[in-house]
């Protein structure tokens, strides 16, 4: 048999009965009253109200910083802009010059930042809307017209023909680009459109465009390619004299090996017609008739 509690025990336990109920909110004191399973139920429900939801509930994941899983630079550039976003909310905090902010001034802000965000949400999906492809009389979609670049590719051209026919349209540009230069370099003797085309000039520059304005370049540039096309015409001229020669080289081997089998194959007929004239038991073959 266990002892019984001593007077002191008793009266200290009736104390911290006393102190208990009347720390307790109104919900306990009614639960506490109450008897069986659905007291009982009533008990722990009012024990969890007791509890701030900030322990039981989950927090926003950008509130915290997640360390796991980065690389060490990573982690150290979190770890210092926390320590900044410490230090200067600390000096906001007790900044003399600053009002003081309440906790209703920051719901208040915290709401306009939630609505912030939902509306820039809402123009999000409303231009997802308007880029959707608009459909025609027949309900096929329109095809969607997409926007050159500016950027200039190198062509490649596998055509010959179709690169003598550029090289002709290159020196025409080329004396187009001449005539233009020179009527610029008239038009320079006047200062005011001198600063105007030196201007443009830069700016077509700085756009990545090369600007041929100087006249001596381009009649140097001019020069070359004719000379080019000179060189390319003379080549053309020995390859096609070389393939000429030996066409005919070959045609000429042709014709006299058809020559040489002819006359193998009339030599072979002759051979074999002789071969048939030779009178069995005779040597030779003679000439004119047997009686004589």
């Amino acid at each position: 048999m266990g002892r019984k509690p001593s007077a002191a025990a008793a009266a200290a336990a009736a104390v911290d009965d006393e102190a208990l109920a009347a720390t307790m909110p109104a919900d306990l004191l009614a639960a506490a009253d109450c008897g069986g399973v659905h007291g009982h139920a009533l008990f722990f429900d009012a024990l969890v109200q007791l509890i701030p939801p900030r322990f039981y509930l989950p927090s926003g994941d950008e509130d915290r910083p997640w360390y796991q899983g980065l690389s060490k630079a990573a982690k150290a550039a979190m770890k210092a802009q926390s320590r900044a976003n410490v230090k200067a909310a600390r000096r906001a905090r007790l900044d003399p010059s600053a009002p003081p902010a309440s906790t209703l001034d920051l719901l208040k802000k915290s709401v306009a930042d939630q609505a912030a965000e939902e509306e820039d949400d809402d123009d999000e999906e409303n231009s997802g809307e308007e880029s959707a492809e608009p459909e025609g009389k027949d309900g096929k979609k329109a095809k969607k017209v997409e926007e050159k670049p500016d950027i200039m590719y190198a062509n490649v051209v596998v055509d010959p023909k179709e690169a003598r026919r550029r090289k002709k349209r290159r020196i025409k540009n080329k004396k187009k680009e001449l005539e233009q230069a020179k009527r610029l370099q008239e038009a320079k003797q006047d200062p005011e459109k001198a600063n105007k085309i030196a201007w443009d000039t830069a700016r077509r520059r700085a756009a990545g465009e090369k600007v041929h304005d100087d006249p001596k370049l381009i009649k140097e540039s001019l020069k070359k390619e004719e000379k080019r096309q000179q060189k390319h015409a003379a080549q053309w001229k020995e390859r096609q004299k070389t393939v000429d020669k030996q066409r005919k080289e070959k045609q000429k081997k042709r014709t006299e090996n058809i020559r040489e089998r002819a006359h193998q194959k009339k030599m072979r007929k002759i051979e074999k017609r002789e071969k048939k004239l030779m009178r069995p038991g005779f040597e030779g073959r003679k000439d004119g008739y047997v009686n004589e």
